[in-house]
């Protein structure tokens, strides 16, 4: 028992009962999260900090620490733009989009394609089976998935085939690179600005490749930060650097939320009063963010050829590396075998 008749087992349940009544407390309170957020970092790194000078035992070690923290970062930023996928792109798709999959209406095998509006600029009527070619805006949100069914398998053989060459790019690059296409997809959409109609609508196409260059970024990034904190990190620290590593997800949730309500513009009824302007706010909050999301990923790309020695290894097995390396150990990322004589 941990407390009465209550045994360990019971006390888990009412843990997480107790959980479900915290959480909704805070979802309620934005302004709380934010200083809780703000003083679990501060903590975070204040923690991390005293591990990489006080319990850290070798260079190897602090370096792929502070490696860790380098990823941690950059996860930061990504997913603060990544994640507006679901706020201001949204609402961004449902004001200024036009969401027609065709540009006008066609018969086909006595299949009538295309938007009622379509439909009736065409003057046809559909005689039998009728598709109509709209889709809303929440439908644009399977982009992502889409495109990663597409594309997960084809990076993965392209990780395979440079590994296998030893070409593969170190982690500080492939985030570089995902934050560069982050920051491009949104810049898709500011450099297309002239393509939009007299209605301030802007092609469906546009879109799409904005959650292309997500994806794909999304694919350097994401499952090789997950793998590179459990390699890195110490072994007496790698679960509360995984802990690290989604609170920094949290961290961008909430930084994104703060962002997407850049974008918000006034509507009466959910219905906007002035689509340009909602135009102008969604492609100047969008051309901040692309250059943020450039900027970054280039600096990224320049520190990785300086700090490229920090993994000590650690991609190649060589896990966790304890005080007994020498310096060229450290920088091969490897244990040299002691050397050995037999007296003849």
């Amino acid at each position: 028992p941990v407390l009465g008749p209550i045994n360990r087992e019971w006390s888990i349940y009412l843990a997480s009962i107790l959980g479900v009544g915290v959480v909704w407390f805070m979802v309620q309170r934005n302004a709380l999260v934010g200083w809780v957020l703000g003083a679990a970092t501060v903590a975070s790194l204040l923690f991390i900090l005293y591990v990489i000078v006080k319990v850290c035992e070798s260079k190897a070690q602090r370096e792929r620490m502070m490696l860790a923290l380098v990823l941690i970062f950059g996860s930061v930023v990504f997913f603060t733009l990544f994640e507006q996928a679901g706020t201001s792109l949204n609402l961004f798709a449902d004001r200024n989009v036009d969401l027609s999959i065709t540009p006008h209406a066609f018969q086909f095998l006595g299949m009538t394609v295309g938007t009622p509006a379509q439909l009736a600029a065409a003057g046809l009527t559909p005689s039998g089976l009728w598709i109509d070619a709209t889709i809303t805006a929440a439908q644009t949100q399977s982009f992502n998935a889409g495109f990663i069914l597409i594309f997960a398998p084809i990076m993965a053989a392209l990780w395979a085939f440079l590994a296998k060459r030893k070409l593969d790019p170190n982690p500080t690059m492939k985030f570089g690179l995902g934050l560069l296409q982050v920051g491009l997809g949104f810049m898709v959409v500011v450099w297309g600005a002239g393509m939009a109609d007299s209605a301030f609508q802007m092609p469906l196409l546009l879109l799409g490749l904005l959650y292309l260059f997500h994806t794909t970024g999304e694919l350097f990034l994401s499952p090789v930060g997950l793998s590179e904190i459990t390699k890195l990190s110490m072994a007496k620290v790698v679960s509360f650097m995984m802990a690290v590593w989604f609170l920094a997800s949290s961290i961008a949730q909430y930084v994104g939320g703060w962002i997407a309500g850049l974008a918000g513009t006034e509507t009466v009824g959910g219905q906007v009063l002035n689509p340009g302007l909602a135009l102008r706010t969604s492609l100047e909050v969008f051309n901040m963010l692309g250059l943020w999301g450039m900027g970054i990923g280039v600096a990224f790309i320049v520190v990785s050829f300086f700090i490229k020695g920090w993994s000590h290894g650690a991609n190649n097995g060589d896990d966790h590396p304890g005080p007994a390396l020498t310096d060229r150990g450290q920088e091969d990322g490897n244990v040299a075998a002691p050397r050995t004589s037999t007296a003849g």
